[in-house]
């Protein structure tokens, strides 16, 4: 074949778009440092899947090695209500359309990464296992280079002991349709297995685990603090927020001129005087962290507070009433797609995705019941088990490292603490056992520390150009060897 190519797929979070991941590939452009051949802008325009392609690197020096960056565009906006699997198959659909053009023109796509930005990373994550689980494996063909993700929550959304948190937890798995339940770990993914989507794809034993340990690279970036639409716990898979309350706990953190940290401490001076202090201002009732626009200085603060018994009901019902009509619509789309479905769907789980829909709730679930049988049969013919004691050990591995997190997922300093489920205990120690390296911002000036790490919107909202920094590091990271 031709010219080797390196693909990098970008994939957005939820309500999101191709445009939000701008900044990410204009910095994996001039990471890379070649010429420009071509950049491709197809389907409709509301929902497209952007394509740039460069030749050439100064990392390479051969010239014999091209850059193909696609934004993935098939789960925009309302689309990624759809749960993370079905947009994941649809992701799939994108890639392999994307890989049959190059290879059409005469090159061979050698090397693969993937970047998912917030509810992307777990995208990014399904369709790992989703590629992985071909015959033969989509990354015997297609090295797998680079896995990151951007301020995702890989174990879900935690629920904290405030007001709002609770409330949150309580609508968002109501109110989003699929990726609600899945985001908020509410949902059984099927009769068989009535874990948790997320909790199955945390599970070592699977494709989708597995297939992460194929990479040669595995990074994540999370905020330390002002994240609050995916905390700092989840974003960097730790079962406690070690910066919660980080003013009042006196934690003292360097970081560089982009906001990275390096190292940081909390100071032990008086710890016992610091730790009744809190206590103290801590209550049986705790409201939890306001949203931007009710942080306002003086004397704006006033004014709406004042309005904010008119304006709240208004807002409540407006919000419930448009997620409840995505929701609404999300559910007619997944029954089409249904109904669409033919019964070789589950069969086509293993191979290209036959339609940019994606593939139906029922074909992925019988897909990922068929790939765990024939793990299970593969462990009956390496293993001699003349007794259910593996499982037993298993379990008791398990309920041993669920006491483990318990004790350790709080910090008895802080007032605020972190109420995870057992299912999310489990992900977050399995996953911290694959070789991640985790980077970690500090931005304690910026309200939105979501939009800021992916600089989403930096012509309305300049002060998202602070996590360019952030952006810049992770190119060089995705394209270093």
């Amino acid at each position: 074949m031709g010219k080797s190519v390196h693909l990098v797929i970008l994939i957005h979070g939820l309500w999101g778009s191709p445009a939000h991941l701008a900044v990410a590939k204009e910095e994996l452009e001039k990471a890379w440092n070649g010429d420009k051949v071509s950049q491709d802008v197809s389907g409709p325009s509301e929902d497209p899947t952007i394509t740039a392609e460069l030749s050439g690197s100064n990392s390479t020096k051969e010239g014999d090695e091209e850059l193909v960056i696609m934004i993935a565009g098939g789960m925009t906006s309302q689309l990624t209500y759809d749960g993370i699997d079905v947009c994941a198959s649809r992701v799939a659909y994108e890639v392999d359309g994307k890989i049959k053009e190059l290879e059409g023109n005469g090159k061979s796509v050698d090397k693969f990464s993937l970047m998912g930005y917030s509810l992307g990373g777990l995208v990014a994550r399904y369709l790992v296992g989703l590629l992985h689980s071909r015959q033969p494996s989509f990354f015997d063909k297609h090295h797998p280079i680079s896995f990151s993700t951007v301020s995702t929550p890989h174990y879900g959304i935690p629920k904290y002991n405030t007001l709002l948190s609770r409330i949150l937890c309580y609508l968002g798995a109501r109110v989003m349709s699929r990726s609600g339940e899945q985001l908020w770990v509410a949902d059984n993914y099927w009769d068989e297995d009535q874990r948790p989507l997320l909790e199955i794809m945390a599970d070592p034993r699977g494709v989708f685990y597995q297939g992460l340990e194929r990479f040669d690279k595995l990074e994540i970036y999370a905020s330390a603090v002002n994240d609050h639409s995916v905390p700092y716990p989840t974003a960097a898979i730790e079962p406690t927020d070690h910066f919660a309350q980080w003013e009042e706990r006196k934690i003292s953190v360097e970081s560089d001129e982009d906001g990275i940290i390096h190292s940081w401490r909390i100071n032990d001076d008086d710890q016992g005087k610091k730790t009744k202090q809190i206590r103290k201002k801590g209550s049986w009732f705790k409201l939890g962290t306001l949203p931007p626009v009710l942080r306002y200085r003086s004397p704006f603060n006033f004014i709406i507070l004042l309005l904010f018994p008119i304006m709240l009901p208004i807002i409540v019902i407006l919000i419930l009433t448009r997620q409840s009509l995505d929701t609404r619509r999300s559910k007619k789309r997944l029954q089409q797609l249904s109904q669409t479905s033919t019964s070789a769907d589950s069969e086509t789980y293993s191979s290209a995705i036959p339609h940019s829909g994606g593939l139906s709730i029922q074909a992925l679930r019988e897909g990922i019941r068929r790939i765990e049988r024939s793990l299970e049969e593969d462990i009956a013919e390496n293993f001699e088990i003349d007794s259910p004691s593996i499982f037993k050990s298993e379990h008791h591995h398990r309920q041993h490292d669920d006491n483990h997190h318990k004790r350790t997922k709080e910090n008895p300093d802080s007032d605020l603490k972190i109420e995870l489920k057992d299912s999310q205990l489990r992900m977050c120690l399995w996953l911290n056992k694959l070789p991640i390296k985790k980077t970690l911002t500090w931005w304690p000036e910026v309200t939105n520390a979501h939009a800021v790490a992916i600089v989403r919107d930096p012509k309305q909202f300049p002060l998202h150009e602070r996590g360019r920094g952030l952006i810049k590091l992770w190119a060089k990271n995705t394209l270093s060897k």
